[in-house]
């Protein structure tokens, strides 16, 4: 594998990175949509992006087009959600156009991310959002941090089977593409160039392969991340400072305080749904008693036993002769109990049968 056609791959995408500094929500909180807003939905996209099975390129073009937006236009909190969905679908659209995938019915998408809009609403919210971000009806894919990681990592892989290094790298594992998505979702990496932001976690990831022993292969691992940074034009002091930060970004999302931005589903069920999940609605609160009249232990548990049989083998066409066996064999306590009892055995037929149907499915 050559590296002169993937660096050549890489010098059209950091002429099309474009300056990102000074872009996303500035906004202190509750005047406009602050960073914490962002990060939210930022958050919600991601969720979004796994329950679609959707590539991660969906996930990264849906939060471009926020920020992009976000750095152009005004908007107001309440209005984030729509803005959230429709840059989501939206993106859908653009990697649809050149590559290829499903695209997410409008009125699915609003059901299943639960933003206060309807579907109506996120069609015109994604017209907006095309015509601010670009001059045609559906903007080309952005040059997101993910296009910058693949082709790193392509040349770094490249350049390590060029140098016989043992263990050559593999193909782009996918965690790393997890922990990508972790850093877009936070505001702070924002006014981060992505390839620094990339290069910054490759340099992570180098040093988690290579251990915290110097060896021959940490040696050229980490010169790689070297010769990118020279290629790229990153300082040494920024590109520090953006190492630390990951650090940082990733101990936090991987710590115990988890993640802070949650959203809390609230699922929509039917009268008819909700008869189904509430089966003992028509139970008494208490049963009614059942007296019996023996001195002996051993008789009481022979009579109860006899008696839950008959109840669950016979039917209630002929529980008045049962009612009269019982008389006659166990004394009058008991059958007496059994014949005033015919309600609660009506009562709770209903319950029974339920259970039934429940085993049955």
């Amino acid at each position: 594998m050559e590296v002169h056609p993937l660096l050549g791959r890489l010098d059209k995408l950091l002429a099309e990175e474009g300056d990102v500094v000074g872009r996303g929500p500035e906004a202190p909180p509750h005047q406009g949509i602050s960073p914490g807003l962002r990060d939210g939905s930022a958050h919600v996209l991601r969720c979004l992006k796994v329950w679609f099975e959707l590539p991660t390129d969906v996930f990264h073009a849906a939060t471009a087009n926020i920020d992009s937006f976000l750095a152009k236009m005004k908007a107001q909190p309440k209005h984030l959600s729509c803005i959230a969905v429709a840059a989501f679908h939206l993106a859908c659209t653009q990697y649809k156009q050149e590559f290829g995938c499903s695209v997410p019915d409008p009125q699915t998408l609003v059901y299943i991310s639960q933003s206060r809009c309807s579907a109506s609403d996120l069609v015109r919210m994604e017209a907006i959002l095309a015509n601010k971000l670009s001059d045609q009806s559906i903007p080309p894919l952005p040059v997101t941090c993910v296009s910058f990681i693949r082709a790193m990592w392509e040349i770094s892989r490249a350049a390590s089977q060029q140098l016989s290094i043992p263990h050559a790298l593999p193909n782009l594992p996918q965690h790393l593409l997890h922990q990508l998505e972790i850093l877009v979702c936070d505001s702070t990496t924002m006014r981060i160039r992505p390839c620094e932001l990339v290069l910054a976690l490759l340099a992570v990831e180098f040093q988690r392969i290579s251990g915290c022993e110097k060896s021959a292969v940490s040696a050229a691992l980490m010169g790689f991340i070297t010769e990118l940074q020279k290629y790229c034009g990153i300082q040494s002091s920024d590109f520090l400072k953006t190492h630390t930060l990951v650090l940082s970004i990733l101990d936090r999302y991987n710590g115990d305080s988890g993640v802070p931005h949650r959203q809390r589903l609230v699922w929509k069920l039917s009268n008819r749904t909700l008869k189904h999940l509430r089966p003992t609605d028509k139970l008494r609160a208490t049963l009614p008693r059942i007296s019996e009249e023996s001195a002996d232990r051993n008789c009481q548990v022979r009579l109860r036993s006899s008696s839950e049989c008959s109840l669950e083998s016979l039917s209630d066409s002929d529980s008045s002769s049962t009612s009269s066996r019982h008389n006659h064999l166990h004394g009058p306590g008991l059958g007496q109990a059994l014949n005033s009892d015919t309600e609660s055995d009506i009562e709770m037929e209903e319950p029974r049968s339920w259970a039934k149907i429940v085993a049955s499915n």
